[in-house]
């Protein structure tokens, strides 16, 4: 047990030098503007501004939680000042002040770009509202989380099938050609897990009757239809849950270990003895099936396996690996086997040595198997949605890798201090 802990208060300093030195910092000098009225839609790989690029929604709401997060924790007054202006630019640029909700983006001069209403993006300003609360709370914020709230669930609710519809024009009207699914399919485990993890934030500030309800039935609906028999999750649904034949050869490992922790945290903060019964063992299943079938012997997550597990993309995204080692440490918090521990220093060594940029800051986007960053674009395995030669973009962000860091500082914090009582 000594040497678990001394191994732990190593790896937390470790934990604490990257996101202080390397993701925050670098964050700081390179994502907000000249001007220091906003942040850059993106960067190229050594942090200099993309002239011209649209600026995201999500990459917004993302640095938002992160430096709220970041200056909850910490007491930090740096991180404290880009959580206030993440938020006033939320409020300012994103905000739709005709019809509500919040732009998917907007171009480099702050007018409306991608008036489109994604439920993702909204749920993730929702998400990024509620942490900001929890750092700075005031009772006007505390009501705009509530009523921002009921006003997702008057307009995104399905009302005559399960779950939340995708997408909808600037006024609210459905919009079914502009979804978070490959091929427009009406329901995605994406969104809801997304939808799920903003209505767990926000049922933790609020305490709102009717947001525990609804965070209830989404977590119902992970536990009865999107969690696969096999641990994984299922990717694209239609309108009653059912999925979709195309999505049945797909196992996306990134969201399959990022869902198995969400998930139970959603469950804790619930409260709710019955869900968190079913959720602990399918949590841990979870967690096994990827690392049974998408971890690399050297510690790094593939992205995803198609053709039902007989194709594996070997390449190595940034995301997943964060959501890596977040996801050891709550299987070793769920079962005390240190087998998870020794998992989580190998995913670590593996970020640390070929994710992580040593010499230009942040993190690579994306490694080949052997840990060879990708600097441009290979035509024979596109990313999704991100660029390789941009270290900022609308979908590269302080989010994943930045609140893996959090969770492991304050998860390690919380072990050590529990072995140690007498």
């Amino acid at each position: 047990m000594n040497k678990l802990i001394t191994e732990m208060c190593a790896y937390q300093n470790a934990f604490q030098n990257e996101l202080h030195h390397n993701i925050l910092s670098f964050w700081m000098k390179y994502g907000i503007e000249a001007n220091g009225d906003g942040f850059y839609g993106a960067t190229d790989l050594h942090g200099n501004p993309v002239p011209g690029a649209s600026k995201s929604c999500v990459l917004n709401a993302r640095i938002l939680w992160t430096f709220a997060e970041a200056a909850k924790i910490f007491g930090n007054e740096e991180y404290a000042n880009v959580a206030h202006l993440a938020y006033q630019v939320l409020k300012k640029d994103f905000a739709d002040p005709l019809c509500g909700g919040y732009y998917m983006s907007i171009d480099a001069e702050n007018k409306p770009l991608d008036t489109i209403k994604h439920t993702y993006a909204q749920a993730f300003v929702l998400y990024a509202l509620s942490k900001y609360y929890e750092f700075a709370p005031s009772e006007e914020l505390l009501q705009e989380i509530k009523s921002y709230f009921y006003f997702l669930e008057e307009k995104t609710k399905a009302q005559e099938q399960a779950g939340y519809l995708e997408a909808f024009t600037r006024d609210w009207q459905p919009y079914s050609e502009n979804r978070m699914a490959d091929n427009n399919e009406p329901r995605s485990m994406n969104t809801h897990l997304h939808i799920m993890e903003a209505y767990a934030a926000c049922y933790n500030v609020c305490k709102e009757e009717q947001v525990a309800k609804r965070l209830k039935e989404l977590l119902l609906l992970f536990i009865e239809k999107i969690i696969r028999p096999d641990g994984h999750l299922g990717i694209f649904f239609d309108e009653a849950f059912n999925e979709t034949e195309p999505s049945k050869a797909i196992c996306s490992f990134g969201h399959d270990i990022e869902a198995s922790w969400l998930l139970w945290e959603a469950a804790e903060i619930l409260g709710d003895q019955e869900i968190i019964k079913k959720m602990k063992p399918l949590s841990v299943k979870m967690l096994d099936a990827v690392d049974r079938v998408g971890v690399d012997k050297d510690g790094g997550l593939f992205l995803e396996s198609t053709r039902f597990g007989s194709h594996v993309r070997t390449n190595k995204h940034w995301w997943p690996q964060a959501e890596t080692v977040v996801a050891f440490m709550n299987g070793l918090e769920l079962t005390s086997d240190e087998k998870y521990w020794d998992k989580l220093k190998l995913s670590w060594d593996f970020i640390d040595k070929y994710i992580i940029d040593h010499e230009n800051g942040e993190w690579f986007t994306k490694v080949n198997r052997l840990g060879i960053p990708y600097l441009i674009e290979p035509k024979d395995d596109p990313s999704p949605y991100y660029r390789n030669d941009w270290k900022i973009d609308p979908w590269k962000c302080p989010y994943h890798n930045g609140r893996a860091m959090m969770e492991l500082i304050s998860r390690i914090e919380k072990m050590i201090s529990s072995k140690q009582k007498p």
